[in-house]
């Protein structure tokens, strides 16, 4: 069967839930595994794959969750045509997995990678002593061939440097920071506002000008209360809406 010849990646800091869920959701999308056929079973992935029950049920349940497979008592998992996916974008969901939630096939340019003395208001709000460097990277994603977004990252060069021999075309960066356990972010801020679209908007992202857009701004700090990412993000209004869930406190 072709999905067991496609091995597991452990030694990137990826969720190895979220690799067998993309395995799984790559064939069924290069019509390996046809609307009705069943995918391998729990014991089968388990055992192929030496991983945990836990792991491959995650993988199998935000499939289900997403449309792709349906589970049958007593029969197993079957493939199924997804209805129309919602163009939802949830809240602190990494954006390959977003996009390929919404049947799309996701793509990170990088545009710029470097080591700068960052702006002085920057380096306030990330709390730097004087002279510390950051790390700039400015990237462009795209839904297969839309751009969706344009992304601007400084990050505290000292703490973080070992990201630098990574490829940000295909890693994430948030994945990568909470890999470490000195750079694990524990919690975010995020302030977002609506703008027209400014020049570069126009000129990276193909909209008018004028056109609507949604500025992201995000802190994202360590249980040490250490700045590990300061981000401006991007995104066409036309193309994108986002979805948050929110529980009362009590």
């Amino acid at each position: 069967m072709q999905l067991l010849q496609k091995p597991l990646d452990r030694n990137i800091p990826i969720p190895l839930y979220f690799q067998l869920k993309n395995i799984i959701l790559e064939d069924i999308k290069n019509h390996q595994f046809s609307v009705g056929d069943a995918i391998p079973t729990e014991n089968e992935l388990v055992n192929y794959y030496h991983i945990s029950r836990s792991t491959v049920r995650q993988a199998i349940a935000e499939l289900v969750q997403e449309g792709w497979l349906t589970r049958q008592a007593s029969k197993g998992t079957f493939v199924t045509l997804p209805e129309k996916h919602s163009n939802s974008i949830r809240s602190y969901e990494p954006f390959y997995q977003q996009i390929q939630r919404l049947g799309q096939t996701p793509r990170t340019e990088l545009l710029d990678l470097s080591v700068i003395t960052p702006p002085e208001e920057i380096a306030e709000k990330m709390r730097l002593a004087p002279g510390q460097k950051v790390i700039s990277m400015f990237r462009r994603r795209f839904a297969d061939d839309t751009p969706m977004v344009t992304l601007q990252n400084y990050i505290p060069y000292d703490l973080c440097a070992f990201i630098l021999s990574y490829d940000f075309k295909v890693h994430s960066l948030y994945e990568l920071l909470s890999s470490n356990p000195a750079t694990k972010i524990a919690s975010t801020q995020t302030v977002v506002s609506a703008n027209a679209a400014s020049a570069e908007d126009m000129r990276l992202l193909n909209v008018p000008k004028h056109a609507p857009m949604l500025y992201f701004h995000n802190i994202a700090v360590t249980d040490q209360d250490i700045v590990v990412d300061y981000a401006f993000s991007h995104y066409r209004g036309d193309l994108n809406q986002f979805e948050y869930n929110a529980v009362p406190q009590r």
